[in-house]
């Protein structure tokens, strides 16, 4: 699995290990476009709200501050296979009791899981580097649940010292964990234990791992997700090809002009001076040496095969849609796929059953995550206990207009065939508690009767 997601990442970055090389392949970039594209069907209308009492008002508060930046973390998990979320108190009173719940967002490069059962991932070492000076830091987090007692262990690694750098100023270490070193090696890390932190009465880790929901084909064995795209890596592979071979041809039929070095005048080192700013148009030749006379001049401008190309290219582009569960014409011209309305919504089910998997996915991730986030500020006291009800709102804009489902919905209440109540809780995500709230009071049409 390991080089599998490594294999994802450096695809997701657009420098797999097939660019350039003899044939100068110019990757395409999909994996990126794929998992962006995804991640903005996940959360086209997604809306979270967790209510119920002073504890899920903070915890509310507390997760909407750290996932301004959702889409981003989506997009990891995407081209990743999953993601884990760490959730760790931060910040400090004038008792030096903490006040914050912040969350790690971990990608899967860093993500390593220890034990499993059926239901979850119990033990995990989580990985965090850190560049001080000419070394390379890493440090350890190890959390493990056995029985019910929970712990967490904190190791620092020193690599051996940089020397080289790259023009862009990157770096690469042999050994990264040459040397054991106390956690106060790196400031940020001066403030956690040296020693195990030891917690009872735990039926859940404090992390959350939400994986694709797509069957592990690589190693069927390991809890880990796959990326969306990992079914279509050879074909991402051959499609950058075929897209080198492309532009290859738009270069090579170039329109020139190939002509005698005797048309031109000559510079003091003999070389034809070409017409100022259409050097590129001629390529010079001694015609005299290859029989064809002094003075010759031929035009080249061969016809490109630009329908045979796109046609190939966008053959490739719609099975990478099929192998990867994107609607036909999310990557490929459209006018090849759907021709009617109807054919455009049955189109985009494979990308609503695939986008719905993993909202499904993300739903119980949240419920997980508000769970140990909770445990945290009971366990640190700082909020006092209380009930938290969680509510995510998906809508399904994949499928339907947002625009056209709002006026079908609101003509159903204005015949009397929908609550406003239930409308409200449709438009906003909330709860019917709070779009009772939100509606005016009644008011009476006529004087009342004396």
């Amino acid at each position: 699995m390991k080089n599998a997601i490594e294999l994802w990442q450096d695809m997701y970055k657009n420098e797999p290990p097939w660019k350039g090389g003899p044939n100068n392949t110019i990757p395409l970039n999909l994996p990126a476009v794929i998992s962006s594209e995804f991640a903005r069907l996940i959360l086209t209308e997604f809306r979270i709200e967790i209510s119920g009492s002073q504890m899920a008002e903070y915890l509310d508060g507390q997760l909407k501050k750290d996932t301004l930046e959702l889409e981003k973390f989506v997009e990891w998990y995407c081209a990743g296979g999953g993601i884990a979320i760490k959730p760790y108190v931060s910040g400090v009173d004038e008792n030096g009791q903490p006040t914050a719940i912040k969350l790690d967002f971990v990608r899967s490069v860093d993500f390593f899981p220890c034990a499993y059962d059926n239901e979850m991932i119990t033990a995990a070492v989580f990985v965090e580097g850190k560049k001080v000076g000419d070394y390379l830091y890493t440090r350890l987090e190890y959390h493990e649940l056995s029985g019910r007692e929970y712990t967490i262990t904190n190791k620092a690694f020193r690599s051996e010292q940089i020397f080289q750098y790259d023009t862009d100023g990157g770096y690469t270490v042999n050994d990264r964990f040459q040397t054991e070193v106390p956690l106060s090696s790196v400031p940020e890390w001066a403030g956690l234990s040296e020693e195990p932190v030891r917690i009872g009465n735990m039926d859940k880790p404090l992390f959350v791992y939400i994986k694709v929901p797509v069957a592990n084909n690589i190693d069927t064995a390991s809890p880990l997700g796959v990326s969306v795209y990992s079914r279509a890596t050879e074909v991402i592979e051959k499609t950058d090809e075929q897209y080198g071979r492309f532009w290859w041809e738009y270069k090579a039929t170039e329109a020139a002009i190939n002509a005698d070095e005797s048309l031109f005048a000559t510079d003091k080192k003999g070389k034809p001076v070409l017409p100022a700013g259409e050097e590129r148009l001629f390529r010079t030749f001694d015609f005299d040496k290859a029989d064809n006379g002094s003075g010759f001049i031929q035009t080249y401008a061969p016809e490109i095969r630009y329908d045979a190309q796109s046609k190939g290219l966008n053959k490739q582009l719609q099975l990478i849609e099929l192998l990867v569960g994107l609607a036909p014409g999310t990557l490929s011209e459209m006018q090849d796929v759907e021709k009617t309305a109807t054919e455009i919504k049955n189109g985009k089910q494979r990308s609503y059953h695939t986008v719905n998997a993993m909202q499904q996915a993300w739903q119980r991730g949240f419920e997980n995550l508000i769970e140990a986030m909770r445990t945290l500020a009971v366990l640190y006291s700082i909020v006092p206990d209380g009930k938290t009800e969680l509510n995510c709102s998906w809508g399904d804009g994949v499928l339907e207009d947002t625009d056209a489902e709002y006026q079908r919905r609101w003509a159903m209440v204005l015949a009397g065939k929908l609550k406003t109540e239930d409308f409200l809780q449709w438009y906003f995500g909330c709860s019917k508690e709070e779009a009772l709230a939100m509606m005016p009071e009644q008011t009476p049409q006529f004087p009342p009767e004396e």
